[in-house]
């Protein structure tokens, strides 16, 4: 294969990533809290999605879904890290704020940072990472 066919190589393992949720507006409101974002609400298929977006494609983007057909199961699924842009402490708090529930609090992973993770408003365990500065 030439380097003209080839797929520009991914920059992480995870392509995209859906979280379950039950109200699209009340769980897109903890999210941008928590995260301090904005999130854009869209519909596929007729599923509202509040999309996570990556604008410049450096790292992983994904969405929360409201799908009668795969509604959260509180407290099961595979827990997925959110990057805590401005530290694991400050989105740990504004998560709370927004009516999450901590899980773990702010831990020391040695010379992998800082983690946290935190229940959601369906039960979705989310874990907040950040590298060490």
């Amino acid at each position: 294969m030439t380097n003209a066919t080839q797929a520009s190589p991914s920059r992480t393992v995870v392509d995209w990533f859906e979280i379950p949720v039950t109200n699209i507006r009340a769980s897109t409101a903890m999210y941008e809290a928590m995260l301090d974002t904005k999130l854009q609400l869209s519909d596929f298929a007729g599923v509202p999605h509040a999309v996570l977006s990556n604008a410049d494609r450096s790292c992983t983007s994904g969405a929360l879904i409201s799908d009668p057909k795969r509604p959260p199961k509180r407290g099961s699924g595979t827990v997925i890290y959110l990057a805590a842009k401005d530290g694991v402490a400050r989105c740990l708090s504004r998560a709370v704020e927004a009516g999450a529930k901590v899980v773990q609090p702010l831990t020391e992973i040695g010379p992998h940072g800082t983690i946290a993770l935190i229940e959601d408003l369906d039960g979705n365990v989310i874990g907040l990472h950040a590298n060490p500065t």
